[in-house]
């Protein structure tokens, strides 16, 4: 969590607490605090260095005076939730006969009586010393990645690489301007605006006014090109900040935004335009987009498994400059088989059909970004070896005129998302061609903006294995942490030359969509 400067607050206790473990999503707005009790009349202490603790720290004991959770006061953070009870995140002491193993948890603390939701108040503010200031944004986030993040925005080569992904923008200006019934005479927010080009294309939609909000550098960028082009650019008022942190003096019409990352949700921008649609948009109101789906299959790639293999051969070295690095060969192969692959997949590894995971935009909550599943059930079609799943996204338009789709699926043309691929230290053989791999695809989002990924995947049993015991794989991996394979080589040609004319650009319509079905061979 963001550090915040302070003094650290004078020793005290608050007693008749009652406290419980979260269910591991900190959602500051969910109404859902059911838990399963772990403590009832528990004392909660800020001691100095001592009893058993190196500098000031926040500790939880319970009412026969066992420490169960304790946490460096510089970590931890209490808040108060809309609906009543106070969160705490901290750490867990767990393990058995009373080991000190921690668990880092989220815990639910409900006063038992006014004194104690009086104490649980004032170690908040105490304790916070300008946390409840920060905005949500901040709130739930690492100061270091978002720091990096607006770094890399604010950057107009960046802002290049994704203007000239040609389906992106085409599509976006498809999207925009053959629904001009959705824009015109309306306000318009543009959540990140970037470069400003969608803020653009929505002012020659007709809006009547478009708020550009943008916390990055490239909000500068922004006003200039919008002062270069006064047709549209007098239309565009440019709102530096984010949009957990800004006011606007009207409720829109409509929302765009461009707030996919890889898999969808890296980066957890969609989360930033839930809180939009939920802060700044009138009831009723449109969203460009307003639905995304990911889509889930299973693959095939020989080449590909023994590529990530072979990376950590480098630590099989016994005499490297007189030193032995065989000892860190097995955590180098467990690391490099945790990170995602993005590249372009080529559509004849897709051996299965898919799953697929919609997200409504217009309706999802912003808690149910944090933590969800994606059930997998994939009918594989030829006898083969499963190396793993691949996925990809697209996203709808959905306007009054005409839908448009934005689909970043294997065969169709590339785009700066490529698709993503989890690739299984042990592979999942498929002896007869029709067998069905299950499974679950789970995700957790973290402070550093990206997902915890977790894949479990069973396999039938080998025909000529007696005890006929089904396969299992599981695999770990970070969203944050991708090997971004062939990138430049994975670009035809040409792909990136601007088409002569708007109307020579191609778009992807719904009926253009991939069918995987077609890869069942």
């Amino acid at each position: 969590m963001n550090e915040i400067c302070r003094e650290v607050p004078e020793s005290f206790e608050i007693d008749q607490v009652e406290v419980g473990v979260f269910d591991d999503r900190v959602a500051e707005h969910s109404t859902h605090y059911e838990c399963s009790e772990i403590l009832k009349k528990s004392k909660i202490y800020i001691v100095e260095d001592g009893k058993g603790h190196k500098g000031s720290t926040v500790v939880i004991r319970d009412s026969e005076g066992k420490e169960v959770a304790c946490n460096d006061i510089d970590r931890t953070k209490v808040w108060k939730t809309s609906h009543g009870p106070y969160l705490m995140n901290t750490c867990l002491h767990g393990g058995r006969r009373g080991t000190k193993r921690k668990k880092e948890a989220t815990l639910i603390l409900k006063p038992l009586s006014p004194e104690a939701a009086d104490g649980l108040e004032k170690m908040m503010n105490r304790l916070n010393d300008g946390y409840e200031k920060l905005d949500h944004f901040d709130r739930k986030t690492d100061k270091t990645s978002s720091a990096l993040y607006f770094h890399y925005y604010g950057m107009l080569q960046h802002q290049q690489n994704m203007l000239q992904d040609y389906i992106r923008t085409g599509t976006y200006y498809a999207a925009i301007t053959e629904n001009k019934s959705d824009f015109e005479g309306k306000a318009v927010m543009d959540v990140g605006c970037g470069s400003g080009i969608l803020s653009l294309f929505a002012a020659q939609a007709g809006a009547r006014v478009v708020y550009a909000v943008e916390a990055s550098n490239i909000a500068t960028f922004a006003e200039q090109l919008f002062k270069a082009n006064p047709t549209y650019g007098s239309k565009i008022k440019v709102i530096r900040g984010k949009v957990e942190e800004i006011e606007l003096p009207e409720k829109v019409d409509v929302l765009v935004s461009e707030p996919m990352g890889t898999l969808l949700v890296n980066e957890r921008m969609l989360e930033s335009y839930f809180y939009a649609r939920d802060a700044h948009l009138i009831e009723g109101g449109k969203m460009f987009p307003g639905t995304g789906t990911i889509y889930i299959s299973a693959f095939s790639d020989e080449y590909l498994y023994m590529e990530v293999a072979n990376k950590a051969a480098f630590w099989q070295q016994e005499n490297f400059y007189g030193v032995d690095l065989t000892c860190l060969h097995n955590s180098a192969y467990s690391s490099y088989f945790s990170q995602v692959v993005v590249d372009q997949i080529p559509p004849n590894v897709l051996v299965s059909n898919y799953a697929m995971h919609k997200i409504d935009f217009t309706s999802c909550r912003e808690e149910d970004l944090y933590k969800f599943e994606i059930p997998l059930s994939l009918q594989v079609g030829r006898a083969c070896t499963v190396h793993g799943i691949d996925a990809w996204f697209d996203v709808s338009f959905d306007g009054t005129t005409c839908q448009r789709i934005l689909s970043t699926a294997p065969g169709m043309p590339i785009t700066h998302w490529f698709q993503l691929r989890c690739v299984l230290r042990q592979p999942i053989m498929i002896y007869s061609p029709g067998e069905t791999i299950k499974g679950v695809f789970k995700l957790k989002a973290h402070e550093r903006q990206s997902y915890d990924l977790s894949l479990e995947l069973s396999g039938p049993p080998n025909p000529h294995d007696p005890d006929q015991k089904m396969q299992f794989s599981v695999g770990q991996f970070d969203l944050k942490e991708p090997y971004y394979r062939q990138l430049n080589a994975a670009i035809p040609q040409g792909a990136w030359d601007a088409p002569s004319a708007a109307g020579g650009i191609q778009i992807t319509t719904e009926h253009d969509a991939v069918d995987t079905n077609q890869f069942l061979v």
